[in-house]
Order: structure tokens, then sequence, then C-alpha cells
């Protein structure tokens, strides 16, 4: 009988397609080719005011970062989402700063660094296990009927078929723990690095 893995793979696998060569036709519409030049334009300006849209949002969110920093420090808590604001006459500029419990990816090198300086709790490790697949190829017959310490198996490949994946990330709750450490809280803001939102942007005409 063939083994477990044999029979996982025999989905027959599809010839790759050939390039395909798109029928083309003639569109009977007068505006037709008016209305693709415009919409060929409109599509590069709205890259233009994204790419600028984006940079004022970088800005706007370092400003605002720094802002709900100083009210963490403040209140010793992290206060959660909070309205910015600015005034000009009697118009009010806002939008909702939302702080949220994801971070930005760290390397292993830089695991090490801030748990050296924030302590290990501030890094989590989640590691998956997997067949390596080259041993699946020697062993698949023994590993189907379950001979898991077969004599079969040569020691020193026993070790080297199961591979461990270990994804580093900070720990779940850090963010609410920030006044737990030492140092200026916009510098653990900036080295933790926690995701943060711009929402319902918006000027209120007075």
């Amino acid at each position: 009988m063939a083994n477990l893995f044999s029979k996982a793979r025999k989905t027959p696998i599809k010839a790759a397609k050939p390039a395909d060569k798109k029928v083309r036709v003639s569109v009977n519409d007068d505006s037709f080719f008016d209305k693709v030049s415009k919409l060929e334009v409109l599509q590069d300006q709205m890259k233009s005011i994204k790419a600028k849209a984006d940079m004022i949002s970088s800005d706007i969110k370092e400003t605002t970062k720094s802002a709900w920093a100083n009210l963490y420090a403040d209140g010793r808590r992290n206060p959660g989402s909070v309205v910015m604001e600015s005034t000009s006459g009697l118009d009010v500029a806002q939008l909702l700063f939302v702080p949220s419990d994801k971070y930005l990816s760290v390397t292993e090198e830089r695991a090490d660094e801030l748990r050296e300086t924030y302590g290990d709790d501030v890094i989590q490790e989640d590691t998956t296990f997997s067949f390596d697949s080259a041993m699946i190829e020697k062993y698949g017959e023994v590993l189907s009927n379950l001979i898991i310490a077969s004599d079969d198996i040569a020691e020193s490949d026993k070790e080297k078929i199961i591979k461990a994946t270990t994804k580093i990330s900070i720990a779940k709750g850090t963010i609410d723990n920030f006044s737990d450490f030492d140092g200026d809280l916009e510098t653990i803001v900036e080295d933790i690095r926690p995701v943060f939102s711009l929402k319902n942007i918006e000027v209120i005409k007075g």
C-alpha cells in the first residue's frame, strides 16, 4: 500500500498554460477613446494624490504620536483612542488617533536588544513544527506507518526530520505596559513600534 505522503501527492499536476494571447475587439462607441484617455489621466492623478496624502499622513502621525505619548506619560496608563484637534478661528481640524496592540515586525537581533532594554516579557516567540521535505522523501513509508522511533531511521537523520520555524514578535499587551518601563515614553514608543492609524479626518467649520 502506498504510504500516506505518496497518496497525498497524487493530485494531478496541471501543465502550465501557454501565454494567453488576448482577443482584441474594436468598440463601436464614439466616446470610448475619450473616456479611456480621461480615465488614464485620472488614475495617474490619483496615484500622485495618494503619494502626497501618504506623506502628509506620515507627518501628522508623527505629531499625534508624540502628543499621545505625552498623554500616556502624564496619566501613567494607555489613554486608548484620542481625538486630536487644532483650531483656526472658529474652524476645528480634527481626527481620531487610534493605537493598537499590533506591532511592526522585529528581527531576532532587534528582539535581543529589546529584551535587554525592556525585559524578556516584551518579546513573544511562536514556534511552528513541520516535516523536512527531504526527510519525507527518504522516510515517508516509515513515517506513514507511525514508526517514529524506528531503527530504520539513521540516528544522524532523526533530528532533521522535524523542522522548527520560530516567529519573533512584540508580545501582546505590551502597549498597556509602557509605563512599567524605565525611560522616556516617546523613546519607548519608537522602540516598540505599535501600529497607529488615523480615522475620521475632518475640518469642522465654525
